[in-house]
């Protein structure tokens, strides 16, 4: 499958581009200087994580007084993505937001194996949501409406193995329903087609939806972490209705080529920490349903493991095919 690839300037090119340095230490104390910072993202310009991402890189390229490209690039579950920050050198200059989790077959780059942590962004619930042009009003009528009528129904995801879908065979396996999934390439695609009604069901992050429940184009069943969002205090949780082993959310965090001068990742991640720290970070995730993270390195690449173990789990108990 071809990939996708989308690209912005944020701020301004140096005229003239420094020599590259040649050793790890000599990177360490010219960087940054004379060379734009690419980063890259593994999913579609929708979603969180990429507007996340850029508000994040308008600010760090003018507290680096550096140029930021950042590009998307997207398909085979954001390996590809992965695979190329891996291949880049170990300098700095490239970074990659990880939207996650999610799972490879094959040997793909992940945080402990080719990437370094930097720090973890944000999480936020993911939200099952459907078309309104269905009366089905709660989780309960969906569930009963699926058992009845199983070819009517489907679920959207922003891809195979992504959080999204393992979260939707759970509960089918939990509810005794065989919902199909319907995978997109990405959350946009996958929103579009929930919108329409094409698909009857859809599990996303939660950021995405709320401007369509607040337009009245979908409807919100239930959030999939242990408690509510205050931006949708009406909407229940998996865990109270009936599901109190539902305690899942997804997460965005930004990672490195492994070997990366340690120097370099702290710089990132202090500037990182202090940009999530100002009210239009606060803000923007506030809006799209989601909480803050920050913190050092290495609780971001604790956390990485410890849900990379969570959901492996759970994919071998659901039989779930990985790419």
């Amino acid at each position: 499958m071809a990939k996708l690839t989308r690209r912005s300037v944020i701020g301004v090119i140096p005229a003239a581009l420094a020599v590259k340095a040649t050793s790890g230490l000599a990177q360490t104390h010219t960087w940054p200087r004379g060379r734009v910072i690419r980063w890259i993202v593994g999913v579609p310009p929708a979603g969180s994580a990429d507007p996340l991402t850029r508000a994040i890189a308008e600010q760090l390229s003018a507290r680096l007084n550096q140029s930021i490209v950042v590009e998307n690039k997207t398909g085979a579950s954001q390996a590809i993505a992965a695979r190329e920050t891996a291949s880049a050198e170990p300098d700095g200059y490239t970074l990659y937001t990880i939207a996650g989790p999610v799972l490879y077959a094959r040997p793909t780059p992940i945080i402990g194996k080719g990437l370094d942590p930097v720090i973890q962004i944000a999480s936020q619930p993911m939200i099952i949501a459907g078309t309104t042009k269905r009366p089905t009003k709660t989780l309960g009528e969906v569930i009963e409406a699926a058992k009845a009528s199983p070819n009517d129904w489907s679920f959207a995801s922003a891809g195979v193995a992504s959080s999204h879908h393992i979260t939707g065979e759970w509960l089918n396996s939990l509810a005794g329903t065989k919902i199909q999934h319907v995978p997109y390439r990405g959350g946009g695609a996958a929103m579009t087609d929930a919108i329409s009604g094409q698909v009857p069901l859809i599990i996303i992050g939660a950021g995405p939806v709320i401007p369509q429940l607040e337009a009245g184009t979908l409807r919100a069943y239930a959030l999939t972490t242990k408690s509510r969002l205050p931006t949708l205090p009406d909407v229940p949780t998996l865990a109270e209705l009936g599901f109190p082993q539902f305690d899942l959310s997804q997460w965005f965090g930004v990672a490195v080529r492994s070997g990366t001068p340690k120097a370099i990742a702290e710089r990132l991640n202090a500037e990182i920490n202090s940009i999530l720290k100002t009210a239009p970070l606060q803000d923007m995730v506030t809006k799209f349903g989601a909480e803050v993270a920050g913190g050092s390195a290495d609780q971001w690449g604790r956390v990485f493991s410890a849900d990379l173990d969570k959901w492996t789990d759970l994919v071998q108990k659901l039989n779930i095919p990985l790419q």
